[in-house]
């Protein structure tokens, strides 16, 4: 994709998720480094954006100004402030992953001009990524192919329509504390049990992987299919199923996802 400005991607906040798309891009070879700039008013991000050799830059403007694709990866609650500071800013094309704020708010705010949203999760940092994407019309091919095919180096990239995205917080955002929850309750009672904490952990934790491994490598076959053999008829494993359904685990994971996409919606534009 051409690009006709200094930096191909400015980055405006670089926390956990925004540093973690720029070493991708520069690690999967999508950019290089002096093709990154950042603006982020706390000194110890500047620092750390300096020991990657990304440029600094002074000012939300300066991003926009200078950068073809402007990754906008601040927390809900700032957003409004980082949408004023861009008013006037010619902008190539907004990439948001900021949960909850919709494409007609940018558009409302920023006028008529390219955008995707994105929706990504903590493990596209070790390329392992389950993101999704939309754009809105305004939004050219070729840009709509870069920001897709960059995330999708890092995991698993799908594109949704916007009016599910807000849903897709329960799919893949969140999802991650899920599982870490999940694994914490297993290996707290693993420890309670007498078990080494250590050899607990690890035992649980590629008991994940590999079970996830599984699925991934077949996901023609019903899930059912797989709970089916490892719950074999009067034996262990069947007993703690029935006691998950007895206990209604589906519902309370609907009714956890349905708080935290509530949530999405609430801190949302």
């Amino acid at each position: 994709m051409k690009t006709y400005k200094d930096y191909h991607m400015g980055l405006i906040g670089c926390g956990h998720m925004g540093m973690a798309i720029a070493r991708g891009a520069v690690r999967k070879e999508f950019l290089e480094r002096w093709q990154i700039a950042v603006y982020d008013p706390d000194p110890a991000v500047q620092k750390a954006c300096e020991r990657e050799g990304f440029k600094i830059l002074e000012s939300e403007q300066e991003v926009a100004g200078l950068s073809h694709i402007v990754l906008l990866a601040v927390t809900p609650q700032v957003v409004d402030v980082a949408i004023e500071h861009l008013k006037g800013a010619h902008i190539d094309c907004l990439l948001s992953i900021v949960t909850g704020v919709s494409m007609s708010y940018y558009e409302e705010k920023l006028g008529d001009i390219p955008i995707i949203r994105a929706m990504p999760n903590t493990p596209l940092q070790i390329n392992e990524g389950a993101t999704a994407l939309c754009k809105n019309e305004k939004c050219r091919a070729d840009e709509y192919d870069f920001v897709f095919q960059l995330f999708n180096s890092m995991g698993v990239t799908k594109t949704i329509p916007e009016d599910k995205l807000d849903n897709i917080v329960a799919v893949s955002g969140s999802v991650p504390a899920y599982v870490y929850y999940f694994i914490q309750c297993l290996l707290k009672d693993a420890v309670n049990r007498g078990i080494d904490d250590r050899a607990a952990r690890e035992l649980i934790v590629q008991t994940f992987i590999g079970a996830s491994e599984l699925l991934k490598n077949d996901i023609r076959t019903p899930i059912d299919e797989y709970i089916n053999e490892v719950c074999s008829k009067g034996g262990t494993t069947i007993e703690a199923i029935t006691e998950l359904k007895n206990r209604n685990i589906e519902d309370i994971i609907h009714d956890a996802n349905q708080k935290c996409i509530d949530r999405a919606k609430e801190i949302g534009r």
